[in-house]
């Protein structure tokens, strides 16, 4: 999904959302939460649409930079385990815009 180059993935949280009914690749980011901002990953995750499957995982750090409203947009896609994710923890996850429950595709 994110490309097919070898390490093809950025520091921080990378993020792929997919089109729940069609499959198809919307867009692909990565944001670095050690030595960037949380500002662009929050306006991200606000701007996702209804319905689209987000798929996320951390390389590196993910979490340092991370704040409340982060945490709470993330938990609003499914995630339980955001809440916990500290310094350089390993993650990875799948949810959706709009999901009713906790997400099972987490670990």
């Amino acid at each position: 999904l994110m490309s097919g180059v070898k390490n093809n993935v950025g520091r921080g949280i990378n993020v792929a959302l997919v089109n729940g009914k069609t499959g198809e690749t919307l867009d692909t980011k990565f944001f670095d939460m050690w030595g960037g901002d949380v500002a662009p990953l929050i306006e991200f995750l606000k701007s996702i649409q209804d319905g689209t499957i987000v798929l996320m995982a951390t390389y590196d750090d993910g979490a340092t930079k991370l704040n409340e409203e982060a945490r709470k947009l993330i938990a609003e896609l499914g995630s339980t385990s955001i809440t916990n994710l500290g310094f350089r923890d390993n993650w990875v996850f799948c949810g959706g815009k709009g999901i009713k429950t906790k997400s099972p595709f987490e670990q």
